[in-house]
């Protein structure tokens, strides 16, 4: 089943301002990340083996997901929908990545034992795994849209060829 074609982002603004919008909050998103994961592998040696694992993989995926990112800015500004289809794989990847990564750190990492224990944290982490899930959803809903809208305005079809 295809995701739903788009005629305007969040209802007001056009594909190509939404989508570039959603890039650059997803690209700040994911240097965020790079930062969370990264301040702590200075001082690798006093954490456990699988925290500092998390991390890396935490930063690897998150700057995988900025290029592809910028891959995106880049079809939107030089009208390439290859770019937007590339982006549109490859994102989705990393995104998938990031939200396994994500589990895996709050089911196993050691130094989140003394906040999962409370119950409302639990469900403040399960609120922002839907809420991340949701605007992920969105973003590629809407990098699809521009693909297929700058497709059939280029080449007749939506179909990659």
């Amino acid at each position: 089943m295809a995701l739903p074609m788009l005629r305007r982002c969040c209802g007001c603004l056009s594909l190509e301002t939404g989508c570039l919008m959603l890039c650059i909050i997803s690209s700040m998103a994911c240097l965020a990340y790079i930062v969370a994961g990264a301040w702590n592998l200075p001082r690798h040696r006093e954490r456990e083996r699988e925290d500092n694992l998390i991390s890396m993989t935490m930063v690897m995926f998150s700057t995988l997901s900025v290029i592809s990112n910028a891959v995106a800015l880049s079809g939107i500004g030089f009208r390439r929908p290859g770019c937007l289809q590339l982006s549109l794989l490859f994102n989705s990847v990393f995104i998938l990545c990031l939200f396994l990564v994500a589990i895996v750190t709050c089911l196993y990492s050691n130094e989140l034992k003394p906040f999962l224990d409370n119950p409302g944290n639990v469900a403040f982490i399960v609120l922002m795994f839907l809420v991340g899930a949701a605007y992920s959803l969105y973003y590629l809903t809407v990098v699809n849209s521009l693909y297929r809208k700058m497709k059939m305005s280029y080449c007749e079809t939506a179909l990659p060829m």
